[in-house]
């Protein structure tokens, strides 16, 4: 068929080729105007104006491809199609009336539709991709499908390997459609995903994502774009390749690491190994060369910023609300980056978010507005402020239990008296929640309110309230200890430790027979918590003066 085919880049390039050597050679190929490229910004031809040549057949360049001169000179080799790949224009009227477009498009659409398929795919995990063979329309690949092809992704493809196939599967198909003609198919719109352009953003390793996550990223980006770690001078080490270490050494993740002549990145449930490097204006090559070198120590040991200061702040509280939604993991890295970033327009938005009608949005104000600055509050008085809104106003026990616990991480002059009001409310939650904020506060009131919650009928409620008087109140008194030896024999495992342990520490005789109990239960065991371990292990150093 005559054919006047429009394409850039070396994709395009082979599907070019292979019209050129069927019976659908071009009367002209149009493609983009030269452009810098490289390091020296020189101005070169692209791909497929260079294959052309090559290949004898006419070339035009133009900056606009909709100027009448350019659909005059389409029209005069009177083509019975327009075929394209990659040109990277958008195509309007009267073209798109006046032929049959074909374009070569590198997704199983309607999957992918857009700038960047090869690469989401590959980032998304997708098990296969392929060729769709559509016809141009006035939407975004949006167009009715000719044909598909599909191949595998392999867990060792990049997007080098996986472009060649591509191009090749493209080409052919393509060939194949002008052959035989088939009826299009009009694509399912239920199944649309877009593959947006690749911003600079997505050149850097999000330790966000899980590791399997990050390692995808890296090769979807390779060759072409390449992902980097920014570093803490302001500079990018290039990251080339990396493989799935581990288990985490740091569950909040961000933290970049070496053991050794390895280093690490640690990501959101696991580590990656980063392999292969580009150092900061040098050449690629191993990590483990790399760190012989013995590199600034700053640089391959730190933290990445908690906060996230690359991502806009819509961004960054959309995923914090699915995050709180559905947790799934105990890390929770954009609410957690609302809080580490502790500045006013945070506290605007989560004052807004108090305000609506879904619960868990409200659960989370609470929590970023007790947690704002992190461990010391960014904004003490706007943010018992917004709490003491929410709690005068707010009836649901999930609420108001995270608004005690914020009051609680607030300080001690924060919420006081609504805290000591809520000590007998209905809902065990929230009785907890209040056991938790009162400890460690002075006066008489806060010591006889969990005093009365150490004995209430909710375990969780007992065990709270329990450390805060062993272990968390500098009191000690008649009253005190008696309220922990009433909890020694408490059917919860937790709350008679904590009662063991405060008496311990105050050498009140009633501690040392449950406490040797305890230790003798635990001699041949590995408690999982830390908190368990240091207690049996502090009650064992008092029983021993």
């Amino acid at each position: 068929m005559r054919n006047v085919f429009l394409g850039t880049t070396a994709f395009a390039a082979v599907v070019l080729q292979r019209l050129a050597e069927s019976d659908h050679r071009p009367q002209l190929v149009i493609t983009r105007p030269d452009a810098k490229q490289g390091r020296g910004q020189k101005l070169a031809p692209p791909p497929v104006a260079v294959l052309a040549r090559e290949l004898g057949i006419e070339v035009i360049q133009p900056e606009k491809l909709h100027e009448p001169e350019i659909l005059a000179k389409i029209a005069s080799v009177e083509p019975e199609v327009l075929t394209t790949c990659a040109y990277g224009v958008l195509i309007k009227e009267p073209l798109l009336s006046d032929y049959e477009m074909i374009n070569v498009h590198p997704s199983l659409l309607p999957r992918w539709r857009g700038a960047a398929p090869i690469e989401r795919a590959m980032m998304a995990g997708d098990a296969e991709t392929g060729v769709a063979i559509m016809r141009v329309t006035a939407g975004w690949d949006s167009g009715a499908v000719y044909a598909l092809a599909r191949t595998p992704i392999e867990p060792d493809d990049d997007y080098g390997t996986l472009s060649v196939r591509l191009e090749t599967i493209g080409a052919d198909l393509l060939v194949k459609v002008l052959d035989e003609r088939p009826a299009p198919v009009e694509q399912d719109e239920t199944h649309v995903t877009y593959a947006n352009k690749i911003g600079p953003r997505e050149r850097a390793l999000d330790p966000t994502q899980s590791p399997e996550e990050v390692e995808r990223t890296i090769r979807a980006l390779r060759p072409h774009i390449g992902s980097r770690l920014p570093l803490p001078d302001g500079s990018f080490l290039g990251v080339i390749a990396a493989r799935v270490d581990g288990p985490t050494r740091a569950p909040a993740g961000g933290l970049v690491r070496t053991e050794g002549n390895r280093l690490l990145l640690d990501c959101h449930g696991g580590a990656l190994e980063l392999t292969e490097i580009r150092p900061p204006g040098g050449r690629v090559m191993s990590a483990a060369e790399w760190l012989r070198g013995r590199p600034e120590p700053t640089l391959v040991n730190f933290r990445l910023d908690p906060a996230l200061p690359d991502r806009e702040l819509p961004e960054v509280l959309e995923r914090a609300r699915a995050e709180w939604i559905d947790p799934g993991d105990e890390w929770q890295p954009h609410v957690c980056a609302l809080a580490a970033r502790g500045t006013p327009d945070v506290l605007a938005a989560m004052v807004e978010l108090a305000a609506s009608d879904a619960p868990a949005d409200r659960e989370l104000a609470a929590y970023v507005l007790g947690q704002l600055g992190t461990s010391t509050p960014a904004l003490p008085d706007e943010q018992d402020a917004a709490l003491r809104a929410m709690a005068e106003r707010e009836q649901d026990p999930e609420v108001l239990s995270a608004i005690a616990c914020a009051f609680g991480h607030l300080g001690d002059t924060h919420g006081g008296a609504w805290l000591l009001a809520q000590r007998g409310h209905t809902d065990p939650d929230v009785r907890e929640a209040v056991a938790f904020a009162l400890g460690g506060r002075p006066g008489a009131d806060v010591l006889a309110a969990l005093i009365e919650l150490s004995g209430d009928d909710a375990s969780g409620v007992r065990d709270w309230a329990t450390f805060a008087l062993g272990t968390l109140a500098e009191a000690d008194d008649a009253t005190l200890r008696d309220a922990l030896a009433a909890r020694l024999d408490d059917p919860d495992e937790d709350t008679r430790l904590e009662a063991v342990h405060g008496l311990a520490v105050r050498g009140d005789p009633r501690a040392e027979a449950p406490a040797r109990d305890l230790l003798a239960a635990h001699e041949n065991d590995d408690p999982d918590s830390v908190w368990t371990r240091h207690l049996l292990a502090e009650t064992a150093s008092h029983l021993g003066d």
